[in-house]
C-alpha cells in the first residue's frame, strides 16, 4: 500500500472524510475488490463513476446491516473499538490490536486474492471497504489513521459500547500520606524569600546556589522536582518580575490577590495553572526517565496531562484505588493518550538508571506508565489533589494507592465548590519578640516576613523581630508604629506591652545591644595569637580579636581556618564546633 498524501478535508478540523472521499483515495485494484464484494458490476467507466455507484450501493437501506451480520466477531469488535474512538484511531494502534494488512501490488493481489482468506480482522475489513487508512491532523502533527466513515458507522447495529476503562476501588491502606496544603505554604515561603532577598538568576534562569539552599531549608518538602514546579507556576501565574538591578521580586498586585484569597481558591489557582499549562512538560520531570532534546521530536504535555485527568475524573472522591490498576486501565483503554500517531519509535528517552533508550510499544510501561505514576504521586499529590497510601510509610513516589481529595474532586468537576475551610487561629506575638503564624494565614505571614526574620517552621511558622529586620522594614518605609498596629490587628489586640515598648525604644535610639552566634578561637598564649592573627594563611579567617587569647572567626570560615592551622603545624581541638555545623557553613 502506498501511504496516502495529506489532504484538507472540508468542514471543521474534527470532521471525518465522507465515504465517497475515502473511496476516491483507494487504489484501483482494491477498489475493484470492494466493488465486487458489494455487488457493483459491471463497473462504470471512470473512477468517479465507480465511486459514486459503490457509495450509493453501500449506503442503500439495509446494506450495511447485512454486511455487519457477515462479519466475524473479531471484525465486529474492531469496528466497535473504532466507534468508541470517534471513528478514528492511529493506524499503528489499530493494527497492533487487530492485525496487519499485507502489502501487495495489483499482480500479487490478483494471484493471491487475500480477501478470500484474510489473515486479520483489519485485512477482512480493508477489502470490504469498511476501514480506510488516511492522514489526519492531531495536536502533535500529521498521522495516519484507521478510519470508518461516519455514514457507515451510523448504520452499524452497535449500542452502548463504552471504552474498556474500568477501575475497581481498593481497600484502605495501612499507611497514608494525606493531601495537604503544604504546596501553598511553600509558595508563600518562596514569595516571602524573594521579597527580602536580592536573587539574581543566571542566564539560564537558575538561582545562585546559596539562595536555592537557603530557600530549600525553609520548605516543608525539599523535593527538587517539586521546587521546580513551584518556580515554574510562580512565573506562569505572573507573580514574579525583574527589577532594574536584575533581581526577582514578587509582583504586588497578583501576589496580594492570591495571598488574600481563601485557601480553597489558592489551591484551585495553582492546580488549574498546572492543569492548563502547555509549557510545563511533565514527561521531562519523571524521575526514572531522561529524555534527550534532539530537536527531532516533541511531545504534547498538555494533551497527555488532560487525557490522564479525564480518566482520573472517573474515580470517586474518598475511594482508594491502586496506582498500578489505574495505569493498566489506561493502557487497555487508551494506550496512545500521549502519542496520537501510535508511533513508539521516534522519541529519544533514556532510562535514568541504565542510560538505555526506551523504544517500541514494549517500553510503554517504562515511559507512559511511569508518566502516569509520576502525575499521580507527584504533581497531583503536591498540589493537594490526592492522598497517597501503601502498606508502610515510604517516599511518596513509592506509594501504591491514591484517593482524590476534596480539592481533587473540585478540579475534576465532582463538586462545584470545596467544603468551607475552618477559621484559622490568630497569630501569636510572644514577649521574646517571636511571632507564631498558623499556616493558613499566608497573607499575614508574607507581611510579617517583611519586618521579621525567619526562624523555623513546625506546624506553625516562627518569625522573630530583630534589629536587622526592623532596619529592613525602615528601608521599606514601614514604621514601628505601623508594625505594632498590624500585629494588634492580626493578633486580636493581644500584643505584649513589652514588645510595643521595645519597638518604640528601638525607633528612638536604634540598636543598643547585640547578640551574635559565631565560632570562638581560643589559643594557649598571646604569642600564638599574634602568629595566627599575622600569618596570611590564617588572618583572613579572623573576624575580630576580642582578647589576648581569643578571637571571633569569620562566619562559615572555621573549616578552612582549621585546615590552615594544621598546615602551620597546630592540631586544633574541634570538639565544640563540629556538631554545630549547619547547611550554611562552607566546608571549603
Amino acid at each position: 500500500m502506498t501511504p496516502p498524501q495529506p489532504e484538507q478535508w472540508p468542514g471543521s478540523s474534527e470532521a471525518r472524510p465522507t465515504l465517497e472521499q475515502c473511496l476516491l483515495r483507494v487504489e484501483p485494484a482494491r477498489l475493484r475488490v470492494i466493488a465486487e464484494h458489494w455487488g457493483v458490476a459491471p463497473l462504470p467507466g471512470s473512477k468517479p463513476e465507480v465511486v459514486a455507484a459503490l457509495s450509493e450501493r453501500m449506503l442503500a437501506p439495509g446494506a450495511v446491516e447485512r454486511a455487519w451480520q457477515a462479519l466475524t466477531p473479531d471484525e465486529q469488535a474492531a469496528l466497535e473499538s473504532l466507534r468508541a474512538s470517534a471513528g478514528r484511531m492511529a493506524w499503528p494502534t489499530f493494527t497492533r490490536r487487530w492485525g496487519q494488512v499485507r502489502l501487495m501490488g495489483p499482480g500479487r493481489m490478483a494471484r493471491e486474492r487475500p480477501w478470500e482468506s484474510p489473515l486479520s480482522p483489519t485485512e477482512g475489513l480493508w477489502y470490504r471497504g469498511l476501514v480506510f487508512r488516511l492522514p489526519l491532523q492531531a495536536p502533535t502533527g500529521l498521522y495516519e489513521a484507521a478510519l470508518v466513515p461516519a455514514e457507515l458507522e451510523a448504520r452499524f447495529p452497535i449500542s452502548g459500547f463504552v471504552p474498556p476503562f474500568y477501575l475497581q476501588p481498593a481497600g484502605s491502606p495501612a499507611a497514608v500520606c494525606p493531601a495537604s496544603d503544604n504546596f501553598l505554604d511553600d509558595a508563600c515561603t518562596l514569595l516571602s524569600y524573594l521579597q527580602n532577598h536580592a536573587v539574581a538568576p543566571g542566564a539560564d534562569g537558575r538561582w545562585p546556589a546559596p539562595d536555592t539552599a537557603r530557600l530549600t531549608r525553609r520548605l516543608r518538602d525539599r523535593d527538587p522536582g517539586r521546587l521546580a514546579l513551584l518556580h515554574h507556576l510562580a512565573h506562569r501565574l505572573g507573580w514574579l518580575r525583574t527589577d532594574p538591578a536584575g533581581h526577582l521580586r514578587p509582583d504586588p498586585q497578583p501576589v496580594a490577590a492570591w495571598l488574600q484569597s481563601a485557601t480553597a481558591e489558592q489551591r484551585r489557582t495553582l492546580a488549574q495553572a498546572w492543569r492548563d499549562d502547555p509549557s510545563w512538560n511533565d514527561l521531562w520531570h519523571v524521575p526514572t526517565l531522561r529524555p534527550d532534546d534532539t530537536g527531532s521530536w516533541h511531545n504534547d504535555a498538555l494533551l497527555a496531562r488532560q487525557a490522564i485527568l479525564r480518566y482520573l475524573a472517573s474515580c470517586q472522591p474518598g475511594e482508594w484505588y491502586a496506582v498500578a490498576a489505574f495505569v493498566a486501565a489506561v493502557k487497555e483503554a487508551d494506550p496512545d493518550f500521549q502519542r496520537p500517531d501510535g508511533d513508539y519509535s521516534n522519541w529519544y528517552i533514556r532510562d535514568a538508571a541504565t542510560g538505555e533508550y526506551h523504544h517500541g510499544f514494549a517500553s510503554w510501561d517504562a515511559v507512559e506508565g511511569a508518566l502516569i505514576r509520576y502525575l499521580i504521586t507527584g504533581p497531583l499529590f503536591w498540589l493537594g489533589l490526592s492522598s497517597l497510601g501503601g502498606e508502610q510509610e515510604t517516599n511518596h513516589y513509592g506509594m501504591s494507592l491514591f484517593c482524590l481529595s476534596g480539592g481533587g474532586a473540585d478540579l475534576m468537576r465532582h463538586a462545584e465548590a470545596a467544603a468551607a475551610e475552618p477559621e484559622p487561629a490568630p497569630l501569636v506575638v510572644r514577649p521574646d519578640l517571636t511571632i507564631l503564624i498558623p499556616a493558613p494565614l499566608r497573607y499575614e505571614r508574607f507581611q510579617v516576613s517583611r519586618v521579621a526574620d525567619w526562624v523555623r517552621v513546625y506546624e506553625d511558622y516562627v518569625y522573630r523581630l530583630t534589629a536587622s529586620s526592623l532596619a529592613r522594614a525602615q528601608e521599606q518605609k514601614i514604621s514601628t508604629e505601623r508594625i505594632v498596629a498590624f500585629l494588634q490587628e492580626v493578633a486580636g489586640k493581644d500584643v505584649p506591652r513589652t514588645v510595643s515598648a521595645a519597638l518604640a525604644r528601638w525607633a528612638q535610639r536604634g540598636t543598643q545591644v547585640r547578640l551574635e552566634q559565631g565560632v570562638l578561637l581560643r589559643v594557649k598564649n598571646e604569642e600564638v595569637m599574634r602568629q595566627v592573627a599575622a600569618h596570611p594563611a590564617t588572618r583572613r579567617f579572623i573576624r575580630e580579636v576580642i582578647g589576648p587569647r581569643a578571637a571571633l572567626v569569620t562566619p562559615g570560615g572555621w573549616p578552612r581556618l582549621a585546615r590552615a592551622l594544621v598546615e602551620l603545624g597546630w592540631v586544633p581541638d574541634l570538639s565544640g564546633v563540629e556538631e554545630t555545623l549547619d547547611d550554611d557553613v562552607d566546608p571549603g
